[in-house]
This record gives structure tokens, sequence and C-alpha cells, in this order.
């Protein structure tokens, strides 16, 4: 399956999904972070501006600043983003609670906007897991 939200070609359709979430834009209303999601040695940084993913940058460099950052491996991922995760991968909190997942950087600001981060994450499992003809 892979992680489709670092695939260069799943790019737009991820933004344009999370954009049109009308749960992520009431969620994200007052949001401008950007969020460093790495899986692995992968990593992207998709940076939100009043509640609308403005970019995902599939290639940051040391000089890309970010707010706060959420890391797993790439197993721990594919759990968190299948169509029905296994106990402590149904959310952010559980697998921060089992270690599979970490949460670093501005930790207030990531605990003040968990909401939105949260429905993001639901919105990137249902576009992982819709059938390549659905697009």
């Amino acid at each position: 399956m892979g992680i489709r939200f670092l695939d260069p070609s799943q790019i737009k359709r991820f933004r344009e999904g999370i954009n049109s979430d009308p749960e992520f834009i009431l969620a994200a209303r007052f949001m401008s972070k950007e969020i460093l999601l790495g899986a692995g040695d992968s990593k992207c940084i998709v940076t939100i501006r009043n509640g609308k993913v403005m970019e995902i940058n599939l290639s940051p460099t040391f000089m890309d600043s970010w707010d706060f950052s959420i890391r797993a491996t790439y197993e721990s991922w594919e759990k968190l983003l299948s169509p029905s995760p296994p106990a402590f991968y149904h959310g952010l909190f559980a697998g921060m609670h089992r270690g599979t997942f970490s949460l670093e950087g501005n930790l207030e600001a990531a605990f003040a906007h968990f909401w939105a981060v949260g429905r993001m994450l639901d919105v990137m499992r249902q576009l992982q897991n819709e059938s390549i003809t659905d697009q």
C-alpha cells in the first residue's frame, strides 16, 4: 500500500481532500502552523494557514522550520492509516501513549490544535484507503 501522503503524485489530492473537509475547516480555522510528518527516514512539512493546507513540502531541508512534528516508523503510519486501525493505532494520542508515535517541538501549539491535527489524520486515512478508481 505505501504511505501515499509521502507520494508526490498524491500531494494535490491530499491537500484538496483535507481542505474540503468541513470538520477540518472548522477545527483548524485559527491554525497557522508548520507540521513535520516523519515516516522512517522520509519526512514532509505540511503548512497550514488559517485552516487551509497551503503546501506539503516533500523535500524539507534543515533550513525549513516547523512548529511541531509527528514521527513514527513506516509500519506505524501504515497501521494508523489502515481502514480499520488496530488497538493503539486508532489515533495520535493512542500511538503516543503506546510509544509508537512521537510528538516533538512546540507541544503547546500541538495540543492547542490537537482536534485539527487528529481530523487531518482521519482525512488522510480516508484518502489513503480510497480506491485508485475513485479518484
